[in-house]
């Protein structure tokens, strides 16, 4: 049975609510019932057929009986909550001492109405199901921005990192010009950032999207607030103030324009060193290095001649597997701070011998020295005790990098008025892994 009270004056309730009951005059009743509540209704006789229909037309609220043939209220309603947990049901009962409405709730059922059913009853159910509904939507919604802010923001500091990383790898080939192996380091870093570069760029392009679909849907939120109770816009006012929505809300459109800025500045420096890409041998190969050194030093005849003597102290060296460019750049940048640290007439003394299963190469000079309170910094990216303008700073932090390359290893003594001395080891034979560090 069901009884009927005067229509609410407000108009019916944009929503589609499916009528579970075995009694088929009951369900008319309750169909006849929701009509006049609800824009649609729907019917079904039993649980078995409920669950389907439910499955098809996907109703904002289930209002079922509990004490049905084949598949009873309960077994429905925890079939449709397994499948989605926030779906709103209401239950049906005569006795509000039946154990089954006890396990109904128990089961995340969210409301019950007693028999015979008031209209005016149903309708509150209804409404406040959907309340709840688009409730949790919104804090879900919320929580989904905020963690996707999270990752916008994380991924934001690595894109500033590669920035970082290729301006600097950039800029060193940019100044290492005179290195013959400018267009290969080029190449090698184009193509390691190229990669992962492109990973990034379409997952910034599809996290906007998502980005934007999300605001649109939580804008929509925003004009259902009015039709909240005052607890649960309290509520909604908390979580908002404690994840500074304001703040995030105008500050995720800043982050993607300097974040897609970013990726632009990346392709841009990517594009460069791809331009650099020409010539010069990046395969590991056997090498004399002694030839290597005497191709350099053939190089810096103009920088050494009138003011420099070479002496040369080779020992018995067998063939070392390398990057012969790349060793010759090394080769290149000690000797040019050799030079530089003598005054006047000097000596530079290089040295080879095998120690082990490295060969070892010395480049001694007679020159000033280095202090020792920045001694330790000689290797570092753009550190340079010459004026402005007379040197980067990038030629030994280079070298490092590339000897790390190769397994080995670099090493440096000194001290002010008596001369530096630069010892290189490298291993005969190429590493299984030409990144290990020294």
């Amino acid at each position: 049975m069901t009884t009927e009270t005067p229509p609410p004056s407000d108009s019916r309730i944009d929503a589609r609510v499916l009528f579970v009951e075995d009694d088929a005059l009951q369900l008319m009743a309750l169909r006849r019932l929701g009509e006049k509540i609800v824009s649609a209704v729907r019917g079904a006789p039993d649980g078995q057929q409920g669950l389907q229909v439910w499955r098809d037309w996907q109703p904002d609220v289930i209002v079922t009986d509990i004490h049905m043939p084949h598949m009873n209220g309960l077994e429905l309603s925890a079939a449709i909550k397994r499948e989605n947990p926030d779906a709103q049901i209401v239950v049906l009962t005569a006795d509000l001492t039946d154990d089954s409405l006890i396990e109904a709730l128990h089961a995340g059922v969210d409301r019950y109405i007693t028999k015979p059913v008031d209209m005016r009853l149903l309708a509150d159910a209804i409404r406040k199901c959907l309340r709840d509904r688009d409730h949790l939507k919104e804090l879900r919604l919320n929580r989904e921005i905020t963690l996707l802010n999270t990752a916008l923001q994380k991924e934001k500091a690595e894109h500033l990192a590669l920035i970082r990383r290729l301006e600097e790898a950039h800029n060193q080939l940019l100044q290492s010009e005179k290195m013959a192996s400018i267009g290969q380091l080029a190449a090698g870093v184009a193509h390691e950032i190229n990669n992962p570069l492109g990973f990034v760029t379409a997952n910034f392009s599809v996290l906007q999207q998502y980005i934007a679909r999300l605001s649109r849907l939580l804008a929509t939120y925003a004009g259902f607030e009015n039709d909240l109770s005052a607890q649960e816009r309290e509520t909604l006012a908390h979580v908002k103030a404690e994840i500074d929505f304001e703040f995030l809300n105008e500050d995720i459109s800043d982050m993607f324009e300097e974040s897609s800025s970013g990726l632009r500045r990346v392709k841009q420096i990517v594009q460069s060193l791809t331009d650099f890409a020409e010539g010069g041998g990046t395969d590991f190969e056997p090498c004399d290095l002694h030839e290597c050194l005497e191709t350099t030093l053939s190089v810096m005849t103009h920088e050494l001649k009138g003011k420099t003597q070479i002496l040369r102290e080779y020992g018995d060296l067998p063939m070392v597997e390398c990057i012969p460019s790349e060793i010759r750049q090394v080769f290149m940048s000690l000797l040019v701070n050799a030079a530089q640290a003598i005054t006047g007439e000097g000596r530079i003394v290089i040295r080879t011998c095998r120690q082990d299963d490295f060969a070892c190469i010395e480049v001694a000079d007679n020159g000033h020295g280095i202090p020792p309170d920045i001694l330790h910094r000689i290797f570092d990216p753009f550190f340079t005790t010459k004026p402005v303008g007379e040197g980067t700073g990038l030629g030994l932090s280079i070298a490092h990098g590339i000897i790390r390359k190769h397994a080995g290893r670099i090493d440096v003594e000194s001290a002010p008025g008596q001369g530096t001395t630069f010892r290189v080891l490298i291993p005969f034979h190429r590493p299984e892994a030409a990144t290990t560090t020294a």
